[in-house]
């Protein structure tokens, strides 16, 4: 089977990563300590911001993103029902209403002018979701947060070094969130999360919130949560942060010689905006053929996935905020994408079997 993730490790860094796991076993230090605080610096200096704050999920990221800036109970938020369900999860979980966007056709990302549509008086922030790695327009979009006075929170879980004119996805808005769930590009052995944020009040609030709100021990200031990124999935993340930029660059050779190998086919790719560049967390084709295409490949022994099946806005638990909305774009996506195998393992023989494969399916269909 070739698989659609593959989260096997080189020898070199599996040894580096059970070494530094001995070391915090050892040290009996487990939370919150110099470990943590060593891979914030250096995913912060990655991404170019000032501050970056660990805590146990992405969605939590975004939790306390929105909860940092003082978005909550009543507050709209802007954001795509083409994504995880766990973006609007956030949204809900801090009391928020979600406010579904359709999606621009080419790039699959939050369409600014709908966007423009919808904007009313309880409308306080705009969370883009940078899919499948792709940057949102955030141009479009920072010039409407300015002209309405909202805050722009970006779920960056799947974009780690994607690019937007030489800057960084995360380092826009007011605070982003990244995850460290296992099949991420930049992925740890559990769950995980970060923000990143250049806002003072954001950085502060953040280390607050993560650890109950407290100011002191025992003395807890505000209404926080408990969610933290641990030790140990701290040096698993900053042994593998060394090797994403290399491994970054294999997925997006990977990408191009698909990209070359089935353009001629009756299937088309996802658009970058002009200026911006993929990390490319999946390589997802469109297809009408979508259904029939999975089954053929399931039969090769290729491995292939539906990102996502169901719009967040056709799920019973968001019924109460779909309010019937029209979301034609991403109604149809749903129905004709497919995510075929991207690693940075996968071999060219491998891909070859894959590519092989998809042009004989069309060719007899």
């Amino acid at each position: 089977m070739i698989s659609l993730i593959d989260l096997s490790l080189d020898r070199k860094l599996s040894r580096e990563i059970k070494t530094a796991v001995g070391e915090v076993i050892d040290s009996r230090s487990y939370i919150l300590g110099e470990r943590l605080e060593n891979f914030e610096k250096g995913f912060a200096q990655l991404i170019g911001v000032k501050d970056a704050i660990g805590v146990a999920n992405g969605t939590d990221a975004l939790r306390l993103s929105l909860r940092s800036l003082g978005i909550g109970k009543g507050d709209k938020v802007l954001t795509v029902a083409f994504t995880s369900p766990f973006t609007s999860v956030a949204i809900v979980e801090e009391g928020a209403i979600p406010v579904f966007c359709d999606v621009d056709e080419k790039t699959w990302t939050i369409n600014p002018e709908d966007c423009k549509l919808k904007i009313d008086k309880k409308v306080k922030a705009i969370m883009p979701v940078h899919i499948y790695g792709n940057p949102s327009n955030m141009k479009e979009l920072t010039k409407i947060a300015k002209k309405h006075n909202l805050k722009i929170i970006e779920d960056a879980c799947q974009a780690h070094m994607a690019t937007i004119f030489d800057k960084k996805v995360g380092a826009i808005g007011d605070a982003a969130a990244f995850s460290f769930y296992p099949t991420k590009n930049l992925g740890g052995m559990g769950d995980g999360g970060i923000i990143t944020t250049n806002n003072k009040m954001v950085s502060k609030m953040a280390r607050l919130l993560r650890h109950g709100g407290q100011t002191k021990r025992f003395w807890h200031e505000y209404k926080g949560v408990n969610s933290r990124l641990d030790e140990i999935q701290a040096v698993i993340l900053s042994a593998k942060l060394k090797v994403l930029g290399e491994f970054n660059l294999k997925r997006a050779k990977i990408v191009q010689r698909y990209k070359t190998s089935l353009g001629e086919l009756p299937i088309s790719f996802q658009d970058s905006f002009p200026g911006s560049k993929s990390a490319n967390h999946l390589f997802v084709i469109r297809t009408p053929a979508r259904n029939k295409l999975h089954l053929f490949l399931k039969e090769k022994n290729i491995e292939s996935g539906v990102y996502y099946p169901f719009g967040v806005h056709q799920l019973p638990a968001f019924s109460d905020f779909s309010n019937k909305q029209k979301l034609p774009i991403t109604d149809l996506l749903l129905t004709e994408l497919l995510a075929i195998p991207l690693h940075p393992n996968l071999t060219t023989k491998d891909q070859d079997f894959v590519i092989d494969n998809i042009k004989s399916f069309f060719k007899n269909e």
